[in-house]
């Protein structure tokens, strides 16, 4: 039963259109890459706690504490935490931040001749 209230760690994708995180029935978003505006990192602590949070001003899918990436959206835009909920900043917690980031950055690049 604990299994279902937490401990499940969220998975993020990015192709050239959006960056999609999910954690299971806890809560999920889609970003559309034109919306970032830019993107970093912060270190989540243990007593935040895991699963989707929801803080000032930011929502956070959290696996275990350590580095999320935080990304930082050009205006407001609703994900799923797990009701929907209306925020400017995401953060996610991936097994490695450095590769995630690159890759967003990849797909914000503008498309050659675009």
């Amino acid at each position: 039963m604990l299994a279902l209230l937490g401990g499940q760690h969220p998975t993020a994708e990015v192709d050239d259109a959006e960056v999609r995180v999910r954690m299971g029935w806890h809560g999920a978003a889609t970003i559309p890459v034109a919306a970032i505006d830019r993107v970093g990192t912060m270190d989540w602590p243990w007593w935040g706690g895991v699963g989707v949070r929801i803080t000032k001003g930011m929502v956070a899918y959290v696996g275990s504490p350590g580095t999320l990436v935080v990304i930082d959206l050009a205006a407001p835009h609703k994900v799923r935490a797990p009701l929907s909920w209306t925020t400017r900043k995401v953060a996610v917690g991936v097994d490695d931040p450095e590769a995630f980031m690159a890759a967003v950055a990849l797909a914000r690049r503008p498309s050659p001749g675009g």
